[in-house]
């Protein structure tokens, strides 16, 4: 395997990206952005080279992170972006998913990085790909560029019940730090009822 790993989306891997990330969060892009074939070319003309690390394979994007810092994430994509990219679908969308929607926002707006810190939005490797330690170089790639921009910590939020993922940071170095419980219908909404905050202090 021929991997390297850097900041920056080849343009004939875009979409692929975006469905990496689509696959990865299925259950929650289906009640916002709505089905696979609307979404993926949306999310593929949104993402931030300066905030998406890939990991690519001969020429192939295998798995990649997603970075939020001094305000921008590696999705960047208004409220009236939405409007003009969905058009009318995004009133349905509105409609049966408002309360997920609403969920969303109030939890962007709580967990804005810190200051001198950065937010481990997204880490998703191809399904195909796994077990060949590509998401500890992605994030190892993380940490020192963190080190690299003197941020203090990193930070991550990872659903209660993904005891794997949460022994994978664990091993990288990461540290629970809170439990943040959803209470009705929250939990329903989502499909799952807390998520654990996990950070990185760097040296």
């Amino acid at each position: 395997m021929q991997l390297k790993i850097s900041f920056g989306i080849p343009k004939t891997q875009r979409v692929k990206v975006a469905r990496l990330f689509y696959e990865a969060f299925k259950i929650e892009f289906r009640k916002v952005f709505g089905p696979e074939n609307k979404s993926i070319p949306i999310i593929s003309r949104h993402l931030r080279n300066d905030r998406t690390v890939v990991a690519i394979n001969k020429g192939v994007v295998v798995g990649f992170a997603g970075l939020k810092f001094e305000g921008k994430g590696f999705i960047d994509i208004s409220f009236l972006e939405m409007l003009r990219e969905y058009k009318f679908e995004f009133l349905k969308i509105l409609l049966f998913g408002c309360g997920f929607v609403l969920f969303r926002y109030i939890w962007m707006f709580l967990n804005k990085p810190k200051e001198k810190e950065m937010l481990l939005e997204a880490l998703v490797v191809a399904e195909d790909m796994r077990n060949k330690k590509i998401g500890s170089k992605l994030l190892k790639f993380v940490i020192d560029f963190g080190y690299s921009m003197e941020y203090k910590q990193i930070r991550l939020f990872v659903i209660d019940e993904n005891e794997k993922a949460k022994r994978f940071y664990e091993r990288m170095g990461f540290e629970k730090t809170k439990t943040h419980k959803l209470i009705f219908p929250w939990n329903r909404l989502v499909g799952f009822d807390a998520t654990i905050e996990m950070t990185y202090k760097i040296k």
